[in-house]
């Protein structure tokens, strides 16, 4: 079910279960390049969650294959949007489980974006431009820098 879209230029390497039997093996991919709010990260580790392994073994019925778990991200920043504030080139950060939203509704404005109706999650999510979302099990990522941390 892989889908990208044009601006996805970035080979990625990362690992991924192609299927419920739980087994992640190596995977090549295609990231989108970074955008005006964007940073690009370097992954250097990604915890493992048991909401990975239940998206690995699609326990929910929810798992979009292949599916690149992860969503405790730590690494470092090798580039910055232009429209990116408080963040620069080899700063150390995480990112969570989720990857953007609409920054507009009541939730949002409200800090609690979990309950947004547009969000996105780092992975197993199909994003705003019709792509998948693929998570930290990889050897970089892009992300929109509201949703980075120090």
């Amino acid at each position: 079910m892989t889908q990208t879209t044009p601006n996805h230029k970035l080979t990625v390497s990362g690992w991924a279960a192609h299927d419920s039997a739980g087994v992640i093996t190596p995977y090549t991919f295609k990231r989108r390049v970074n955008g005006a709010n964007d940073v690009s990260i370097k992954i250097l580790y990604c915890g493992i969650c048991h909401t990975d392994i239940h998206h690995i073994k699609n326990d929910w019925g929810i798992t979009r294959y292949p599916v690149v778990p992860g969503h405790e991200i730590t690494g470092l920043i090798t580039e910055v949007g232009s429209n990116v504030k408080g963040f620069k080139i080899g700063d150390r950060v995480g990112v969570g489980c989720l990857a953007a939203s609409c920054l507009e509704c009541e939730f949002c404005k409200g800090n609690e974006e979990n309950y947004c109706d547009q969000i996105e999650f780092t992975y197993n999510g199909i994003f705003w431009d019709g792509s998948i979302t693929y998570g930290g099990y990889s050897e970089m990522l892009v992300a929109d820098h509201r949703y980075i941390h120090f």
